[in-house]
């Protein structure tokens, strides 16, 4: 049984870790709502991109475009979305986790773009093919998703790459996050109608990235008649797939940072709450062994007492 001093010197260890995990819980609280709001003000340009970009490809002409047009698969590149900090419970893990599950379960020896340090170092410890990207910073912006998407469509037209899929974690509420993977290229026009809401199909829903309300329906036919393309419609997809991927990653970005704090928050306070319930265990441990003591002091007190008379 540990000494009285033992027990008293650790319950002001727990004491001190839960005053810090409680400062770090208000901290992402903070936080979580700065990224809440970036994230609902990113959500009507990545709209707006979809739509122009659903526009171009669903055009007859777009399918036999570079970025458009299906590939033989020889190589696959992952751009995977994590933290840079721990302390957010499951939030880094699982995302890797669902990368990792996703290349095995279809068979790829995957090409990873890890923008955060915490996916760069889970895969670097079980020697994955790791292309080294500057961490973004806590609060992302569209200049740092820009630089990664042009350097991912560099690769993809000079062919060292066929296709690319983009992992990161979806915000439901702030105890439901989910690890979610999309294909980015090539570009499938279906797809992009699920996301835009035009002209659903019977059985058919909204797919659901994250980053904006479910739009109202839209007829694909009337959309096609509005656009007219100015140049060639290489030209025009040449100009707009970067900016379109760049829209796309900031707007995962912007998701992953709001889970992260969500997660950083709940952790915190599950840890706090964990911390007071070891205090309590350790207070009471702490007077029953003082009450023991006392009790034995008593007790001998009195058994000398009754030998002297």
């Amino acid at each position: 049984m540990p000494s009285m001093k033992a027990i008293k010197r650790r319950r002001l260890s727990v004491k001190n870790i839960s005053q810090i995990t409680k400062a770090m819980n208000l901290v992402a609280t903070s936080k979580l709502q700065r990224a809440r709001a970036n994230k609902s003000a990113v959500g009507k340009p990545v709209q707006a991109t979809f739509d122009i970009v659903y526009n171009t490809v669903s055009d007859e002409r777009a399918l036999e475009q570079p970025f458009v047009a299906p590939r033989e698969v020889k190589n696959t590149a992952y751009v995977l979305i994590t933290s840079n900090r721990g302390l957010c419970g499951g939030y880094n893990s699982n995302v890797s986790k669902a990368l990792a599950a996703h290349a095995k379960e279809n068979q790829k020896n995957p090409i990873i773009f890890p923008l955060g340090t915490k996916g760069r170092d889970y895969f670097k410890r079980r020697n994955g093919n790791i292309v080294d990207v500057p961490p973004p910073s806590e609060t992302p912006s569209f200049a740092e998703a820009k630089k990664v998407a042009d350097r991912i469509v560099k690769l993809y037209e000079d062919e060292k790459v066929d296709e690319v899929y983009l992992v990161y974690t979806q915000f439901f509420t702030v105890l439901s996050l989910e690890p979610i993977i999309r294909k980015v290229f090539p570009i499938d026009p279906n797809y992009l109608r699920r996301v835009v809401g035009a002209d659903l199909k019977d059985g058919e829903k909204w797919e659901d990235l994250g980053f904006f309300p479910q739009p109202e329906p839209k007829e694909a036919s009337s959309l096609k008649t509005e656009v007219e393309f100015d140049s060639g419609i290489a030209d025009v997809l040449r100009n707009v797939i970067p900016w379109y991927l760049g829209m796309y990653l900031y707007a995962a970005m912007a998701s992953s940072a709001l889970c992260e704090q969500a997660a950083r928050m709940t952790s915190m306070d599950s840890a706090t709450k964990n911390a007071g319930d070891i205090i309590e265990k350790l207070t009471l441990q702490f007077n029953r062994q003082r009450q023991s003591i006392i009790t034995q002091e008593i007790t001998e007190i009195v058994s000398g007492a009754n030998a002297l008379q």
